[in-house]
């Protein structure tokens, strides 16, 4: 039994799991939720206190319950009570069990400051299994995230000693216009990449059958053209060692290309072939531009999601998220054509390539 319930708070897989994962993740946002009423509407907290006080408590024993059976069926209990999410997970309940005790701490600044920290579990949710697939699953933790904080910006942007800031439509629209200009010249290098690459397994393939003519050559071709189909879907850490061997192997095929005597433009075209891919399956964009890239998008959400007030916030919000944060990760993606994990979402077609090796089996 604890290791079922330990699977659900660490790793949930089945139908279930989820759904519990997905509930709490409701709580989080009620939570929030109930936190921007509290502050912007304080009439309105006042009619239905009642209503109020009895969500909070629901909510705050539901998670005092996770914390407890964490404690009973965690072996590492410790270990976890001493990372950043356990931190996070006590400070969002001692607070509030404190203010069952002492109802004058209730509704005091800092125990609504431990409130708003419950909207970090968001990441620690939606980083448990997958609730969803593709882009959107990808996307969801900086959704959740941001939209979170939206909600937080919105629970403090009616308070007196919140700064008006005004007249940045015009920074923000050229900032903008800049990021999506410098996101689609990207997209457009990558993939055109990508259809390269797609262009040399085809070349190489053709090659391959040009050789064959020569009977001596074949049974290498064979073999290397499976060990070139291996070495392209390999995903692992020893990926740079799997391809450095299909160098090998190559070269091992170009001398026996020598002896039999067949070389020429075609041949020389496919070793150029080969290279470019080998190479193509371990570069990646410099990583500096990856960071720049990736910091100007979350400064950019960021001052966005503190300067543009109310219900527009929260749609300018949901869009700068799911267009730019999605581009971006798209474009990554795309970076890594020959990567052919389980998360991957686009990955090249190397249908050539296999459909070669598996008439060769026959």
């Amino acid at each position: 039994m604890k290791k079922i319930i330990l699977q659900l708070l660490d790793k949930p897989s089945s139908v279930f799991d989820k759904f519990i994962t997905v509930f709490l993740l409701s709580l989080v946002y009620i939570s929030i939720f109930l936190l921007v009423i509290e502050v912007r509407y304080p009439d309105l907290a006042s009619t239905y206190q009642t209503i109020f006080f009895l969500v909070e408590y629901i909510i705050l024993g539901i998670f005092t319950i996770e914390i407890i059976f964490r404690i009973i069926c965690d072996p590492n209990r410790h270990q976890y009570f001493k990372s950043f999410y356990g931190i996070v997970d006590l400070i969002a309940v001692i607070p509030g069990l404190l203010a069952i005790f002492f109802p004058a701490l209730d509704h005091t600044a800092w125990v609504r400051i431990f409130r708003i920290i419950r909207f970090v579990r968001i990441l620690k949710l939606l980083s448990y299994g997958e609730t969803m697939g593709g882009i959107t699953q990808a996307l969801m933790p900086y959704f959740c995230f941001a939209l979170g904080f939206k909600g937080i910006m919105v629970a403090v942007e009616g308070q007196p000693w919140w700064p008006e800031i005004g007249n940045l439509n015009v920074v923000l629209g050229v900032v903008g216009f800049s990021l999506a200009i410098l996101l689609g010249t990207k997209l457009q290098v990558i993939n055109s990449r990508l259809y390269s690459i797609e262009d040399a397994v085809c070349r190489i393939v053709g090659s391959m059958r040009d050789m064959q003519e020569n009977v001596q050559i074949i049974p290498h071709i064979k073999h290397w053209a499976k060990e070139l189909e291996s070495a392209l879907t390999f995903n692992g850490d020893e990926k740079a060692e799997v391809v450095r061997k299909m160098r090998l192997n190559t070269d091992q095929l170009e001398q026996k290309l020598e002896e039999e005597g067949i070389g020429g433009p075609n041949t020389a075209g496919f070793h150029r072939d080969v290279a470019y891919l080998l190479h193509r399956s371990l570069a990646r964009t410099p990583q500096a531009y990856e960071n720049f890239l990736k910091t100007v998008i979350c400064t950019y959400t960021s001052v966005v999601i503190a300067t543009v007030p109310g219900l527009t916030g929260f749609f300018a919000t949901f869009l700068l998220v799911y267009v730019l944060g999605g581009l971006f990760l798209l474009i990554d993606d795309m970076d890594k054509p020959l990567d052919f994990g389980k998360n991957s979402l686009i990955s090249v077609r190397l249908d050539p390539l296999i459909q070669f090796n598996d008439k060769l089996k026959k």
